[in-house]
């Protein structure tokens, strides 16, 4: 199945003007510049998890639920559902945007990713047809049009699964990391230059030091988000930005300060033993 997905999207080349199009659209909010407190909403900062695979199970259940019960003839509930479903689609849309505008330079998920947004697209004018029909009486036309729908937004929520679990969008880049629970060894404390940010490796967990006159600071040196290298970012007090997309971690702690990451990072404790810097995870 993920060949079928590679190709359908080598297929698909005229996704790229679609998606540059989105971009554009969506750059004054989600860009750079856009407002802070806008993105950490919209990508689930606030939640410590993205915002968008929450919402989507709302559309998902929801016109699951009425196809159910326009088989079993419940003509109210059904109704009801659908708008349920209506509802949770648009904002599952809007939460879904920020999932994907930072995927321009992969092109695979790029392409899938608007695929994706399309085929929802479709989904919900057959779902807003269906609503209309149904409104002035024409069930049978109503329910049918809500069953292609449902095909549709199935279909579209097997490609999100796919970009979620099989290309992993959305999970936080520190998931597989092994972080150290006992006190090592990762450097000679005179070694570390002092206000800057410095890189160590140590076995499956990348770690950027900061130290501060004398205090250590320490965390994963990988971005949640997207995997950007936090040692390649800026530092501001205790706090680092990803050089990638902005995100803004405070190292005391691995607390996410502003998105687009919405998972905070793997933090450590610090202590110089014998002149040498040691760490161990502070539990998540």
């Amino acid at each position: 199945m993920h060949s079928f997905l590679s190709r359908l999207s080598d297929s698909m080349p005229w996704l790229d003007t679609s998606a540059e199009v989105l971009h554009q659209l969506s750059e004054p909010l989600l860009g750079p510049n856009g407002p802070a407190g806008v993105k950490d909403f919209l990508y689930g900062t606030w939640l410590d998890h993205p915002l968008h695979p929450s919402v989507t199970d709302v559309p998902v259940g929801a016109w699951t639920a009425t196809a159910v019960l326009d088989l079993l003839g419940n003509e109210e509930a059904a109704d009801a559902t659908l708008k349920i479903g209506v509802a949770g689609a648009v904002a599952s849309a809007i939460t879904g945007v920020p999932q994907w505008f930072d995927l321009q330079e992969m092109e695979g998920p790029r392409r899938l990713g608007v695929l994706h947004a399309l085929l929802n697209t479709a989904a919900l004018g057959l779902y807003l047809t269906s609503w209309a029909q149904r409104s002035r009486g024409n069930r049978d036309a109503g329910v049918a049009t809500a069953m292609a729908g449902y095909g549709i937004a199935g279909f579209s929520a097997w490609i999100g699964g796919h970009l979620s679990f099989k290309l992993g969008i959305g999970v936080s880049n520190n998931a597989f990391e092994e972080p150290p629970e006992a006190w090592t060894d990762v450097i000679s404390f005179d070694e570390l230059p002092d206000g800057e940010l410095t890189r160590v490796e140590l076995e499956n967990s990348p770690v950027v030091l900061l130290r501060d006159g004398d205090h250590v600071y320490a965390g994963s040196a990988t971005c949640t988000h997207v995997g950007g290298p936090l040692d390649e970012g800026e530092r501001d007090g205790t706090c680092v930005t990803c050089p990638w997309h902005g995100s803004v971690f405070d190292l005391r702690d691995g607390r996410v300060v502003h998105g687009p990451a919405s998972t905070a990072l793997q933090a450590y404790e610090t202590q110089v033993e014998n002149g040498t810097v040691q760490i161990r995870a502070i539990p998540s």
